[in-house]
């Protein structure tokens, strides 16, 4: 047999065995992290095309009632180990639920000064704008309301006279990553190649995640629940709150990729993450496009080249971490396999 029909005849049979078995977990953790690595025991170990049902704490450690359950930043749930998981693989996805789970949030209401010119920072009105209700000595978070209901999100008092600040609630997951490799410890605050604290607003139910795999298992985090932000995380936080989430693992063997990936109905999305870096985690994330479409779309390099100088849209997902490119699917043709092999439902 040849050896190209042999392998394909391989992944045939992986890919039905593993349907045949996925199954729905339901996880209540007992734990928490607020690092990204291997170090952690692994919460739950999925078989690709399994899905769980778990929560997010709010970035603070509050659970769904506001009790503090982990005194900590970007509280992360997980980590969740996928049998078979390889360095080289690409884990994937599938946010089949991200909802949010109770009527408040908080937020900053000032923008960071990271993203004002110096000049306009002198005179600058304080950040602090509370009680310390979220923890002591903390007198810049604001209470928001979170209308379930209605899918609004709005601050708790008025902050002046002539703006309608009511917003339409977007619910997005700010972590989602990998353990790192080299046996490392990051911080759940941070970002890079194993994804992280990448505060996109388009993190959210319906997305499909590309993250690589360094690890044995992978060891999947999520976490840092948003009710809404605009583009780039300008107060800082994302209007944190807790989360119902569900989501569908899969795994494209032997199929690297250097940086995390997104798809959703209308778009394929990639990212940079260089902390303190946009400039460069754009040129990682325009030069992950890149890759994408001529490895998975079959784009010749010119036209690949081409059609993301006319087509691209840049945004920075969070000042702080995070550069996106984005390309309208209209304009990609077919993607010569399938996203999600190995047991995608």
């Amino acid at each position: 047999m040849p050896r190209r029909l042999y392998s394909a005849v391989l992944l045939f049979l992986f890919l039905s065995a593993a349907g045949a078995r996925a199954e729905t977990r339901r996880i209540a953790p007992d734990r928490y992290y607020d690092t990204f690595s291997a170090a952690h025991p692994p919460v739950a170990r999925l078989r690709p095309g399994d899905t769980v049902v778990t929560k997010t704490l709010d970035s603070r450690g509050r659970d769904q009632s506001g009790q503090l359950i982990m005194d900590a930043d970007n509280v992360l749930t997980g980590p969740f180990y996928i049998e078979g998981a390889e360095p080289g693989d690409t884990l994937v996805v599938t946010l089949d639920r991200v909802r949010l789970n109770r009527g408040w949030g908080w937020n900053g209401v000032r923008v960071s000064t990271d993203a004002l010119a110096p000049e306009t920072i002198e005179h600058l009105f304080p950040a602090d704008c509370c009680d310390a209700w979220l923890q002591p000595k903390r007198h810049n978070a604001l209470r928001w309301n979170l209308d379930l209901a209605r899918g609004v999100v709005a601050p708790s008092r008025p902050l002046g006279g002539r703006a309608k600040l009511e917003f339409p609630a977007r619910p997005a997951l700010g972590c989602i990553g990998v353990a790192p490799s080299e046996a490392q410890a990051i911080s759940s605050g941070s970002a890079g190649s194993f994804g992280g604290n990448i505060d996109f607003n388009g993190m959210g139910e319906g997305a499909i995640v590309y993250l690589p795999v360094f690890t044995p298992g992978a060891l999947l985090f999520v976490g840092d629940g948003h009710a809404g932000h605009g583009d780039g995380e300008l107060l800082g936080q994302g209007t944190e709150t807790s989360m119902d989430v569900q989501f569908t693992v899969n795994l494209r063997k032997h199929h690297p990729i250097q940086w995390p990936r997104l798809e959703n109905q209308e778009s394929l999305v990639t990212f940079g993450l260089t902390p303190g870096a946009i400039e460069r985690g754009f040129r990682d994330a325009i030069s992950e496009m890149l890759r994408w479409l001529t490895s998975d779309y079959g784009l010749a390099p010119q036209e690949a080249h081409v059609l993301l100088g006319m087509a691209a849209e840049l945004k920075v997902g969070s000042w702080f971490n995070t550069s996106v490119c984005q390309v309208p699917k209209k304009y990609v043709p077919r993607a010569r396999q399938a996203s999600g092999a190995s047991g995608r439902k």
